[in-house]
């Protein structure tokens, strides 16, 4: 049974490293759809609070809070986020579209936007950010 498990667990981790991408997460809703909602998520720098019209803040485990601003016209529907190279990737979805951001964590300075026409779970392969089947670049926001 040990020997099972012990292969089991080299399998997994050559399978993850194999692939070398990195899955985002999907943030906690409080709220209905189509009423007032808040996303929830934390990272190792502290943790975030992003309401569905785009407005944001950001808590750091000292106390202090800032705000910042996703670019939304309407509602948000959902929203993914994943921590990499000490930078937030946030993905989110307005009515048929995907927006992915790349915010560095310290002085929540976004980076770049980029839009996707297309939904989906996006993932980190590389040097690109994944959504379906669109590459998008992590250094500069480009397709």
């Amino acid at each position: 049974m040990k020997k099972l498990l012990v292969v089991w667990l080299v399998v997994c981790l050559f399978s993850t490293v194999a692939l070398g991408a990195e899955a985002f997460t999907l943030a906690d809703r409080v709220g209905e759809p189509g009423e007032r909602s808040f996303f929830l998520f934390s990272t190792s720098a502290g943790n975030y609070v992003v309401r569905h019209d785009g407005m944001g803040e950001f808590s750091s485990p000292k106390g202090m809070r800032r705000v910042f601003r996703l670019n939304v016209k309407g509602r948000i529907d959902e929203i993914y986020f994943l921590e990499h190279e000490g930078d937030v990737f946030i993905c989110y979805e307005v009515n048929e579209t995907t927006f992915v951001m790349r915010m560095e964590q310290t002085k929540r300075k976004i980076r770049w936007t980029a839009q996707v026409a297309d939904r989906g779970v996006p993932q980190i392969d590389g040097d690109s950010v994944v959504v379906n089947s669109v590459r998008i670049r992590k250094s500069d926001g480009s397709q």
